[in-house]
């Protein structure tokens, strides 16, 4: 079996699968990091950036009454996320409620 750190250390394939999915999962984490900064304090803890694609971010809602309030900002939230440069070409958020 072998060991991450030399599957990570591979150099003779550009991108293993293991790195694509180290990587998704540190701009995930980024993103929702960004996120959370934008939405009210109270809404933050609960939301967590799913994916981004293409134009689609899809954040993920602990409790329907969550992304209620959620959807009551997104005006306010789309165009501060359009500012920062990893959203600028953001043209939809989609909201999915999950168990807490």
């Amino acid at each position: 079996m072998r060991k991450v750190d030399d599957i990570l250390a591979e150099r003779h394939r550009p991108r293993n699968p293991l790195e694509k999915l180290v990587k998704r999962n540190s701009a995930r984490e980024t993103w929702t990091d960004q996120v959370r900064a934008v939405v009210p304090p109270t809404i933050a803890p609960h939301c967590r950036v799913a994916d981004m694609r293409g134009g689609r971010l899809t954040i993920h809602v602990a409790g329907a009454a969550w992304a209620h309030r959620l959807r009551f900002d997104l005006p306010h939230v789309t165009a501060v996320l359009r500012s920062l440069s990893d959203f600028a070409a953001l043209e939809e958020i989609r909201i999915v409620t999950m168990p807490p």
